[in-house]
């Protein structure tokens, strides 16, 4: 502020200020103008305080706040401690847990659909490699318990837990003999199968509640070692509530239990010699 006063022609005139000096030089520390600049810093400063009190108080308040979206239900859903019950938060107006301990939370993948008028939930625990797997009827039963409790009163609420939908392919690759041999192993270690472990990763590796895409499958099946060409002839799924494999027509499906898993690999695959 004493930079752009002692700078402002007008006040130079006024003063007769000349010379290339400062406000310090010019007006002692009790001079009526020094004065009056410190209780304007002073008043901005008290005021900027003010706002910063009050910007931590609403921060607060939307942070205590309830906001049912889908990204808010899937939050919830891996916050489930199994074996603990929830307590009313009169702070906050909310049902929580008194004590977090992350070694109860056994649902370790959820996706959240708006389905018109409700949300869906899907849940699955992890196996020992990590991979989705369908909750026990207990933990289940537990878990939409816990569910109901911590969201907004009216909301229509649906839980499913299943296993992954099983992924059957059928597909002819042409393969560099100088890798890969007829079996599709690879030659310097015959163990490893690179274009199953490719689909296996792929679909393994779609996030939980996703889509499997075709392209996608032949782009993760082109990059394996060894692989010339793919020419992918169908695929083929089965839901843990269908009685057989169906075709998948387009080139997209949502998966009905939010995972995948490969079956029958070594059987749906082909591979031609590439000259």
């Amino acid at each position: 502020m004493t930079q752009q006063f002692m700078t402002d022609s007008v006040i130079r005139s006024k003063y007769g200020i000349t010379g290339d000096v400062t406000f310090d030089d010019t007006f002692s520390k009790v001079s009526l103008e020094n004065i009056w600049f410190s209780i304007v810093a002073s008043a901005i400063w008290v005021l900027e305080s003010i706002f910063d009190v009050f910007r931590s108080d609403v921060d607060e308040k939307i942070a205590g706040a309830v906001v049912a979206s889908i990204p808010w239900y899937h939050k919830i859903a891996l916050e489930f401690q199994y074996g603990d019950s929830l307590v009313f938060d009169e702070k906050t107006q909310q049902f929580v847990y008194p004590t977090e301990d992350p070694s109860k939370r056994v649902v370790k993948f959820a996706a959240c659909r708006d389905v018109g008028g409700g949300v869906y939930v899907l849940a699955a625990a992890a196996d020992a490699q990590g991979n989705p797997q369908a909750l026990t009827w207990a933990v289940q039963a537990a878990f939409e318990s816990y569910l109901r409790q911590r969201k907004p009163a009216g909301v229509i609420l649906e839980v499913g837990s299943f296993d992954p939908d099983q992924v059957r392919v059928t597909m002819s690759v042409q393969y560099d003999p100088q890798v890969l041999n007829a079996s599709g192993q690879l030659i310097a270690d015959p163990s490893v199968k690179p274009v199953e472990a490719a689909v296996d990763a792929y679909l393994r590796g779609i996030v939980y509640g996703g889509v499997l895409n075709k392209t996608q499958l032949v782009d993760a099946v082109q990059a394996a070692p060894g692989v010339k060409d793919v020419l992918l002839s169908g695929v083929a799924v089965k839901a843990e509530n269908s009685a057989a494999f169906a075709p998948v027509a387009g080139n997209n499906y949502t998966s009905y239990s939010g995972a995948f898993e490969a079956v029958n690999l070594s059987t749906g695959i082909t591979y031609v010699l590439s000259l």
